[in-house]
C-alpha cells in the first residue's frame, strides 16, 4: 500500500507541477527543433541545394563543428524528431538519452522506447543496461537453439508439410554477410525449393 500525499494547498502545488512538466516538454521540443534544424540544412547541402559555405556559416553561428560528433547526434535526432514527438509524454529531456534512442533501428525502438516502462528521469546508463540485458537474451538463443527432438530421418518425412517460417536478423549485420544469406535464399529459390519475397527497404539512413 502506498502512503497517500495530503497537501495543504494542492492547487498551487498542481500549478507548480504543471510549470515543471510544460518546461520538460519545452526542453525536449527545443532539442528537437536544434535537431531538425541541423538535419535539414545538412540534407540540404548534401542534395546541392545549398553550397557547402553556407553550411559552415549555419554552423559557425550556432557553434557546431560540421564533422563533429554533437553535429551529428543533432542530425540523427532531426532526421527522428517526428517519430520523437508522438511519444513526448514519456521522453526524457536529456540530449544523450535521445541520441541513444534515435541510433535504434524500428524494432528496437519499439522495443525499448515505445513498449517499455521508464520513467522521464531515465539514464543513459538505465537506457544501455536495458538494451545489454535484451542483446545478452537474443544472443543466447542465437548461440543455443531450441532443438527440433526429432532425428534427422524422421524429419525429413514431415519437412514438407512445413510450408512457412519466420526469419529475423537479430542485430545488425555487414553488407558482406547480409549479402550472403540474401544469395543463399536466392540459390535455394532458384532451384525451385523455397519461395520468398525479396527484402524490402523501409529506411534510406544518409
Amino acid at each position: 500500500m502506498g502512503t497517500a500525499l495530503v497537501t495543504t494547498n494542492k492547487s498551487i502545488a498542481d500549478e507548480y507541477v504543471r510549470r515543471y512538466q510544460q518546461s520538460t516538454k519545452n526542453a525536449i521540443e527545443g532539442i528537437l527543433n536544434m535537431g531538425e534544424a541541423v538535419y535539414e540544412i545538412y540534407t540540404k547541402f548534401k542534395i546541392g541545394e545549398i553550397p557547402e559555405d553556407d553550411l559552415k556559416y549555419f554552423c559557425k553561428s550556432v557553434n557546431l563543428d560540421s564533422k563533429g560528433s554533437s553535429f551529428r547526434k543533432y542530425k540523427a535526432i532531426g532526421r527522428n524528431a517526428n517519430k520523437f514527438r508522438l511519444y513526448m509524454d514519456k521522453l526524457p529531456s536529456s540530449f544523450s538519452v535521445l541520441y541513444e534512442m534515435a541510433t535504434l533501428d524500428a524494432d528496437d525502438f519499439e522495443r525499448f522506447v515505445v513498449r517499455s516502462a521508464f520513467s522521464k528521469e531515465i539514464t543513459l546508463e538505465h537506457l544501455k543496461k536495458m538494451m545489454n540485458k535484451s542483446s545478452v537474451l537474443a544472443k543466447n538463443k542465437l548461440l543455443n537453439p531450441p532443438s527440433l527432438r526429432s532425428k534427422p530421418l524422421a524429419l525429413s518425412r514431415v519437412i514438407n508439410k512445413i510450408n512457412r517460417f519466420e526469419i529475423s536478423i537479430v542485430r545488425d549485420l555487414p553488407k558482406s554477410d547480409f549479402d550472403r544469406v540474401v544469395e543463399t535464399l536466392s540459390e535455394y529459390r532458384n532451384k525451385g525449393w523455397i519461395r520468398f519475397e525479396d527484402p524490402e527497404i523501409t529506411e534510406s539512413l544518409n
